[in-house]
């Protein structure tokens, strides 16, 4: 197995704000409908109306460029970034990315930062491309690890935890995995409080192995390029939605049978022992794949050829990913709510790079609305999305006036405490944002 004895602190992170596209917008909508009807009709906790692109569609339907009061997703993302100590980040991306990242790095600076843009490969939208095209830019040195992250998480903004990670030096590749539990650990007792709502498929043992812990797969990836397969990595994480990451481990186990070898007797004590354990905690449970996170850790080590940790986290911005209809209603609704609480100074009450964000938008956005044709009429754009979903309502008023029913739930205020609570903390360290 190859060892690693990494830096500490990663410095380096790449930054997708690209995505796949599907032949037709016919295609793409039918595949989302079916998801979400799919999920209605087994009572899944969370339903997603997929937000998807095509190759036929007038308007690019890419996700990192939606607003969210008035503001690209993408921007809350990259804020996230130059607020941190990263040095270096490469933003990958379209033209129309490309547009927006200069108007708004135009407006709030860098913060010190080297950044750098390369445009997304039409022709190979898979995640390992992607990946070789920031790399490339980055140039990583054999002993550093580089974030990756997906460009639709626009309130991760706690990442010092993640740079600094002592497991860091230990570990080629450490997975952020999102746990109910930790984030939402009221939810049994009161079900508002879960304001992030997500369909967990797998299962974990706690560290005492006392407890059973519901799992979502990750959304942040340091890794050391150098010591990774890169077709292993874009293999697992295109199999890792709705549960077939199982399916993925098998396969990939088949392609190296050495080191499914070395693999087997991990997978036989898993199948001796996890069922048996978790009866005892939550008899009956149903779930797509679990695994203690020791033998996890050996077993995934070893098929990787080389070692691997995951941790778990209590922060619910980790999972909140801009994925559906329904997340970026959430976010819209939580930045509606902080600005009827605050006013002006909403946004700034809820993320610590708030102050610069509504900067953007007073000093930016009209440029891009006569540049970008998303932005020329937002509100029309996205309520024409809803009613192709057959979602039963729509976002905004004639008068682009914000409407949704949901922007009153419980929730709604359970997330804007928390983030608030959260911004507090952060804010004395957050030192970049006024550079």
């Amino acid at each position: 197995m190859i060892a690693a004895n990494n830096k500490t602190s990663i410095e380096k992170c790449i930054i997708s704000f690209s995505h796949n596209k599907y032949s037709s917008r016919k295609e793409a909508d039918g595949l989302s409908l079916a998801k979400a009807e799919r999920e209605i009709a087994a009572g899944k906790n969370g339903i997603s109306h997929l937000i998807l692109r095509a190759e036929d569609d007038d308007i690019d339907r890419l996700k990192f460029l939606f607003l969210i009061q008035g503001i690209p997703i993408m921007c809350y993302a990259l804020g996230n970034l130059l607020n941190s100590s990263l040095r270096e980040i490469v933003v990958v991306g379209s033209e129309e990315v490309k547009k927006v990242m200069d108007r708004f790095l135009d407006i709030v600076g860098t913060c010190g930062k080297t950044i750098q843009f390369v445009l997304e490969d039409t022709q190979h939208l898979n995640l390992v491309n992607t990946m070789n095209l920031g790399r490339e830019l980055l140039a990583p040195s054999k002993d550093e690890l580089v974030l990756f992250q997906p460009g639709d998480l626009p309130f991760l903004y706690d990442l010092e935890k993640v740079l600094h990670l002592p497991d860091n030096k230990r570990c080629n590749m450490v997975l952020w995995l999102n746990t109910r539990q930790q984030m939402f650990p009221d939810f049994g007792k009161n079900p508002d409080s879960e304001f992030v709502k997500r369909n967990y498929h797998y299962r974990t043992l706690s560290d005492h192995e006392d407890g059973l812990l519901d799992l979502k797969e990750p959304n942040l990836y340091p890794i050391n390029f150098s010591m990774m397969d890169s077709d292993i990595i874009d293999h697992l994480h295109s199999s890792r939605k709705d549960g077939q990451i199982i399916h993925a481990g098998i396969q990939t186990a088949l392609q190296k049978p050495l080191r499914l070898l070395k693999v087997l007797p991990y997978f036989i004590e898993h199948l001796l022992t996890f069922r048996q354990k978790v009866n005892r905690i939550r008899h009956g449970d149903q779930y797509q794949f679990g695994m203690s996170r020791k033998i996890f850790h050996k077993g995934a080590s070893h098929l990787l050829n080389t070692p691997m940790t995951t941790t778990v986290h209590d922060d619910p911005a980790f999972v909140s990913d801009v994925d559906a209809l329904e997340d970026w209603e959430d976010f819209e609704s939580l930045t509606h709510y902080a600005e009827k609480t605050h006013g002006q100074g909403g946004l700034e009450a809820i993320h610590p790079f708030g102050k610069s964000l509504a900067r953007f938008r007073e000093a930016g956005m009209p440029e891009l609305q006569t540049e970008i044709p998303m932005y020329q009429d937002f509100p029309s754009y996205i309520n024409s999305i809803y009613e192709t979903q057959k979602m039963g309502y729509v976002p905004f008023d004639r008068d682009k006036q914000y409407i949704s029913p949901n922007a009153e739930l419980k929730e709604v205020e359970f997330a804007y405490h928390w983030y608030q609570q959260k911004c507090d903390l952060l804010k004395p360290n957050a030192s970049s944002e006024n550079q």
